[in-house]
């Protein structure tokens, strides 16, 4: 029996596009398989053209373009032992992780965000030292001195191209915020910008309030940023008008696990919090330059369908992968991602004392070369 020819380059670019990218070895091991079956009759010329194919970046942007959302490859988060805070990485990936499981191998590395294929780190509490990091590229750029008092700050990192789909923001220029408080007795919050193309901190405001701020990852709504100072007040911080304003969680909701700031598909703020064994979804009815005219309550999520919880165990909410639904708890049985629409439930680690996770969403194919 004769073997069929070759698939054209287009066919195959059409099949392989359809590959989820939840796993990033897919594409490569589905190559690999079909070079295998028929390297007898094609050795050569499967081998380079499906290669070709795989890392032409013209093929790359529109695998990105035909899936849309970028995959969760993983989570940074801060493991705590005897006078250490370690940034680590989880994957959630089977195979082919893009980020060795031990990022620093230093004392007092704090994960502050991790947003648009990047990660902002700061050295010790006082963010004596920030970089931004791309754990695809491998490139990282460390921030000039922001030349600020002592304090308690958190931080967000964002693509600052105007227009950009986020699908691949490797390489190009990027916003760094720094949002906190010098000391209590300042009654002072303050938030810095920073310019990667300027290559310095370009803009700077305050607002009189306590500087109390809470390390979870922030939410970014139309440019704007949202930051958590505790379970009962959140910092928005207005990029184009460069100023703070402060927005309380709903009155009718007491967390008993904590909150994390989610975008809405409407492009409004939404919050997660926990009560008992059920997770409770909030949205603003109104989102403007003006601040919220209130909080509606749009559903909740039963944990104990999927989750082996015991009678009265602590369920703490600890990060939300944006743009994703997915939403992170720690238990005394694991840490688990939640899909809000869905309910269903993942194990992604063993239970620890962690402050928070970072999600890490990018894509990510073995073996090439992402075109900036």
């Amino acid at each position: 029996m004769a073997w069929p020819p070759e698939l054209i380059d287009d066919a195959t670019a059409e099949i392989l596009i359809r590959l989820p990218p939840d796993e990033p070895a897919h594409l490569v091991r589905a190559v690999l398989v079909c070079v295998k079956q028929i390297h007898d009759f094609y050795p050569l010329s499967v081998c380079t053209s499906w290669r070709r194919i795989l890392t032409d970046p013209a093929f790359l942007h529109r695998y990105r373009a035909f899936h849309g959302t970028p995959p969760l490859l993983g989570f940074f988060d801060v493991a705590t032992g005897p006078y250490r805070v370690v940034p680590s990485f989880t994957p959630t990936v089977q195979q082919a992780s893009p980020v060795p499981h031990r990022t620093f191998d230093c004392a007092d590395w704090w994960t502050l965000d991790c947003r648009h294929g990047r990660v902002l780190f700061g050295l010790s509490l006082y963010m004596e030292r920030l970089v931004v990091w791309d754990p695809i590229t491998g490139d990282h750029q460390e921030l000039p001195d922001p030349r600020i008092p002592v304090g308690n700050y958190t931080g967000a990192v964002l693509c600052s191209v105007r227009g950009c789909d986020h699908l691949s923001c490797h390489g190009g220029p990027f916003h760094v915020v720094l949002a906190g408080g010098y000391n209590c007795e300042d009654n002072t919050v303050r938030a810095h910008l920073y310019s990667s193309e300027a290559g310095t901190w370009i803009a700077s405001t305050h607002l009189n309030l306590e500087p109390h701020v809470i390390r979870r990852p922030s939410a970014c709504i139309g440019g704007d940023i949202y930051f958590q100072l505790s379970d009962s007040m959140i910092l928005r911080y207005h990029a184009e008008k460069n100023g703070l304003s402060v927005i309380h969680p709903p009155a009718a909701h007491t967390s008993e696990g904590g909150i994390v700031l989610v975008p809405m598909e409407d492009g409004s703020l939404g919050l997660v919090g926990v009560r008992g064994s059920r997770l409770c979804l909030w949205s603003t009815s109104l989102n403007n330059p003006e601040g919220i005219a209130g909080w509606v309550r749009c559903g909740d999520v039963e944990l104990m369908t999927g989750i082996p919880l015991m009678p009265y165990s602590d369920v703490y909410i600890v990060g939300s992968a944006e743009g994703l639904g997915i939403v992170f708890v720690a238990t005394e049985v694991g840490r688990f991602a939640i899909e809000l629409k869905s309910g269903r439930e993942r194990k992604v680690d063993e239970p620890g004392i962690y402050y928070a996770i970072f999600p890490f969403v990018s894509f990510y194919t073995p073996g090439t070369m992402l075109a900036h």
